[in-house]
């Protein structure tokens, strides 16, 4: 009975750290192989903004990350990537190995905008900063980060059958499990947008402030729960262990547009005093396990952003 006692403690343990990294959180599994950024070219189109960002499961496939869609606020002028086919180069700037991204930008008033991508073994870390070089303050920044999974296909979601956000801690089906009291879009499926637990109350696409508030008003709806935390992922199709995901502190609303198809756990940066800079902090995990897993890697990676 002691010899089988002492087997079953080694398995138990081993399990624990198959389950753990060295410093204790959650693993997301194994890399297949390195994360590395791209530069547009090829079957990678052109854009302002786009950075390119390798599967870590299969090396010909990528995600794209659009680092911002928009940006804007009060006192400041913003930039955005709304203006396409311009022959303007793409702003990214790679170190040797193509595991660190960063560009800054000079917006019309003269404040600066940086934005800097760090590749990890299963995820990239993300860091927005608004320099204000002027003598007004900059308030009520609205920022769109567009997470696509763009070539890598098996996470493509056109309507809302690989899509999860976190309620309450607990994995919630967007747009299936969620309610929505009121009429619907003529275009189907509808861009659902969903509020953060303690956070902004968003009512409408008009208080969200969107670069293209009609359109957002005829196809965006807004549900009735709140996320907790403020974390949105998608499954493989036909693999539930398999996760592209994205989360951002402080972070304002959810939203998932199926007609690109994208997510979004999109930035809110406070506010900042002229001279000085304000930041936010995001996140993209590449996860490996389930989604209660992942809400808990989320977790302990906001936890530690709020400390700082």
């Amino acid at each position: 009975m002691a010899v089988r006692n002492r087997i079953w403690l080694i398995l138990l343990i081993t399990c624990l750290s198959c389950a753990t990294d060295k410093s204790g959180e959650l693993s997301q599994g194994p890399a297949t192989f390195p994360i590395r950024f791209a530069a547009p070219g090829g079957e990678l189109e052109s854009g302002l903004d786009m950075l390119y960002v390798r599967s870590p499961w299969d090396s010909t496939q990528y995600m794209a990350l659009d680092f911002p869609e928009h940006c804007w606020g009060k006192n400041f002028s913003g930039l955005s990537t709304d203006a396409r086919g311009t022959a303007r180069p793409n702003r990214w700037q790679f170190n040797g190995d193509s595991t660190r991204a960063e560009y800054t930008v000079t917006a019309q008033d003269g404040s600066l905008f940086r934005a800097t991508a760090r590749a990890d073994s299963m995820a990239v870390g993300l860091e927005l900063e608004i320099e204000n070089r002027t003598a007004l303050p900059i308030t009520e920044i609205r920022v769109l980060i567009c997470t696509r999974p763009h070539r890598m296909s098996a996470f493509l979601d056109t309507n809302f059958v690989l899509t999860e956000v976190a309620v309450e801690g607990r994995p919630l089906a967007f747009g299936r499990d969620t309610h929505f009291n009121g009429t619907l879009p003529e275009r189907m499926p509808p861009a659902w947008v969903m509020n953060l637990k303690g956070g902004i109350d968003n009512r409408t696409v008009d208080d969200m402030g969107w670069f293209s508030a009609d359109w957002g008003r005829r196809q965006f709806r807004l549900v009735e729960e709140q996320a907790e935390p403020a974390l949105i992922g998608i499954h493989a199709r036909e693999d539930e262990q398999h996760w592209l995901a994205t989360i951002w502190e402080p972070s304002r609303v959810l939203f998932s547009n199926p007609h690109i198809p994208c997510i979004h756990s999109d930035p809110v940066p406070p506010d900042c005093p002229p001279g000085e800079t304000t930041r936010a902090n995001g996140i993209v995990f590449f996860h490996q396990g389930n989604f209660q897993s992942l809400i808990l890697l989320a977790e302990s990676w906001r936890d530690g952003h709020r400390k700082k």
